[in-house]
């Protein structure tokens, strides 16, 4: 569906990418990391369930109506097999590009497939962290 125009030839430019692209509220700019694929989903931290590019990009619209979110990772684990790399991390979530405490703590486990067009997302899952919930990854334990 979308026009790839940039080649990622790692996993962690993706999700530099998808960083930069909630901090901006570039919903074009989020979808274009996507698989080229009817089968992506993708789970909200309200826990609604997305499959496809119509139904992310409307999701990803109501997100990002409000304000941008800055991301920044406490802490990620990642692993790489050929083709394929799961992310799990833990991000601290402003909501102001100057704010100092976070506003809120998601989990989010991300799965990147490699196509022709390099590294691209095929899930993702976000999901709050609470107090007493919070659990930076420190070993790998599988997706949410």
């Amino acid at each position: 569906m979308p026009n790839l125009a940039r080649l990622f030839h790692n996993p962690d430019e993706v999700v530099d990418a998808l960083r930069e692209s909630l901090k901006h509220r570039d919903v074009k700019g989020v979808l274009a990391i996507w698989l080229d694929d009817d089968s992506i989903t993708c789970v909200l931290p309200e826990g609604q369930r997305l499959s496809g590019h119509t139904e992310i990009r409307a999701g990803l619209e109501r997100l990002l109506a409000k304000q941008a979110l800055f991301l920044e990772p406490i802490a990620c684990i990642s692993h790489s097999v050929l083709g394929a790399a799961i992310y799990d991390t833990t991000e601290a979530v402003h909501l102001r590009a100057d704010q100092i405490e976070a506003e809120f703590f998601l989990n989010i486990t991300l799965v990147l497939l490699q196509d022709s067009q390099g590294w691209r997302i095929a899930h993702l899952h976000a999901s709050h962290s609470t107090e007493e919930t919070f659990d930076a990854p420190s070993t790998a334990h599988g997706l949410h």
